[in-house]
């Protein structure tokens, strides 16, 4: 099989985690309704506050084992991780498929939220590691793809199923995911990292589509061994303290001897002022992606829409909106590497604050039509996904030393997961403070200002040298062009 098959094979099997997130994020849109009635399978009507507590606490849950991901990754492997990430999400669905607790549905939903945390940093250190450089950053883009299809599969089974049904539909899919992971390969960087030649080997061989050793794979290994070789290798002080012969000497010792001291990853991120600039500029970005209020409108979408259009169907509106996410983010794969990221950021963050001031207004003084807000949202969706969300990620790898990439992921990942919870869980009472139209017109500024921070300190990195984008972030926090 063609080796750029199987790397497109395997990123679309590792979103599979992301889809579930998908389906999780959304499940409470239309579920709370029927927790919330005196018809609830629980057997009792649930509180308001358990409602958004139901909502939220996923991203709790993954909160509390992002932050060690990084870690996990380099002790038990990538492979490993997502398979640990899968059980998760199995777990954590066949609690709230027997629950009949509010206890027990926080319990599951918590435990899933852990499975996605495992999920978010190793699918992006999966990808990066087993994929070519040409098509990485589309690859990576696939899961912004697979989480809008996990939202509109989401909607559609609570459009149409019972939520007995819903619940074991997403147990299968979490179980099918972990027997399927079974069959691709560990990483060859992983692999190489831990001396594991051989079977570094056949992994780049499976993932490049030969069953023969090529002059091409050999090198190809070659490279990774020497980027890891160049990235674990540091000068002690007694090193540096020897004549120049010495010091070679020394050198040539420590390489025969494969006795190179590694750096740690914060160790690496202290001594890293560009990593230190890009990892700051990164989580802005992200914060200021989720304060636009995204997860907010597909988290609480029925609810949504039943306040905001009342006369049109909550479902069909929310299956749209779950449609145009997913063209969106389809689209995004493709001209992820034909837009140049900082034209591409900036009006995106543009136009989804213009949308979102669109419909504060249309909410406030009723200047149109009652189908207008619900298409003034179609369009936010659809801008959102088409840079905004995915931008940040993309760059982790652009703009970052190698050796901090998992460190930095976990951070990344990690205040992602906590503007999440704070953003769920504040959304309903924000509205019944501040009114529907006054939380979406803060989403709004979020977006303006969103727009003109990244104009102001995000690198252009398509197409652009890494040694070029780290001297960038050296010189200055405010990005003035490249020199090449």
């Amino acid at each position: 099989m063609n080796g750029i098959v199987v790397q497109i094979l395997t990123a679309f099997l590792l979103a599979v985690p992301t889809l579930m997130v998908g389906i999780g994020n959304t499940w409470p849109s239309y579920t709370l309704k029927t927790l919330e009635s005196e018809d609830s399978p629980l057997g009792h009507q649930i509180t308001k506050n358990d409602g958004n507590l139901i909502a939220s606490i996923a991203m709790l849950g993954a909160l509390s084992v992002i932050l060690f991901v990084g870690y996990i990754l380099d002790k038990i492997g990538r492979k490993k991780t997502e398979i640990l990430s899968g059980l998760g999400f199995a777990l954590g669905w066949s609690i709230i498929t027997v629950g009949k607790s509010v206890t027990q549905i926080l319990i599951g939903r918590f435990v899933q939220g852990i499975g996605a945390g495992l999920h978010f940093a190793s699918s992006v250190v999966y990808i990066g590691e087993m994929s070519q450089p040409s098509i990485r950053g589309p690859l990576i883009s696939i899961n912004s793809f697979a989480y809008n299809i996990g939202s509109l599969v989401s909607y559609t089974e609570g459009w149409f199923c019972s939520y007995e049904v819903i619940n074991y539909l997403n147990l299968t899919v979490a179980v099918t995911f972990v027997l399927l992971v079974l069959f691709i390969k560990e990483t060859p960087v992983y692999l190489l990292s831990k001396g594991k030649d051989k079977e570094a080997l056949s992994s780049l061989k499976f993932y490049r589509g030969t069953s023969t050793v090529t002059q091409e794979i050999l090198d190809e290994l070659q490279s990774i061994r020497n980027q890891l070789n160049s990235e674990n290798a540091i000068d002690t002080p007694e090193i540096q303290e020897l004549s120049e012969k010495e010091k070679l000497n020394k050198e040539n010792e420590i390489e025969q001897e494969n006795t190179t001291k590694p750096i740690g990853a914060w160790e690496a991120l202290r001594t890293s002022k560009p990593s230190r600039r890009a990892l700051a500029i990164l989580i802005m970005q992200v914060e200021f992606s989720i304060c636009m209020g995204m997860l907010a409108v597909q988290a609480f979408a029925g609810q949504f829409f039943s306040q905001a259009a009342p006369s049109l169907s909550p479902d069909l509106c929310s299956v749209i909106l779950a449609i145009v996410m997913a063209l969106s983010c389809g689209m995004s794969v493709l001209i992820t590497n034909l837009i140049p990221r900082r034209v591409l950021m900036i009006s995106t963050c543009i136009l989804t604050a213009a949308c979102m001031t669109c419909a504060a207004t249309m909410l406030r003084w009723a200047w149109a039509p009652e189908w207008g807000i619900p298409l003034s949202m179609l369009f936010f969706c659809m801008f959102y996904h088409l840079g905004c969300v995915n931008l940040p990620y993309v760059q982790i790898n652009e703009c970052i030393l190698p050796q901090i990439n998992s460190f930095a992921t976990s951070m990344v990942m990690s205040s992602m997961m906590l503007g999440n919870f704070v953003l769920l869980y504040l959304f309903k009472p924000a509205v019944d403070l501040l009114g529907l139209d006054g939380v979406f017109g803060l989403f709004a500024l979020v977006g303006y200002i969103s727009a003109i921070a990244s104009a102001l300190v995000m690198r252009e990195t398509r197409n652009v040298p890494f040694e070029v984008v780290q001297s960038s972030l050296e010189r200055s926090w405010i990005y003035k062009g490249h020199k090449y």
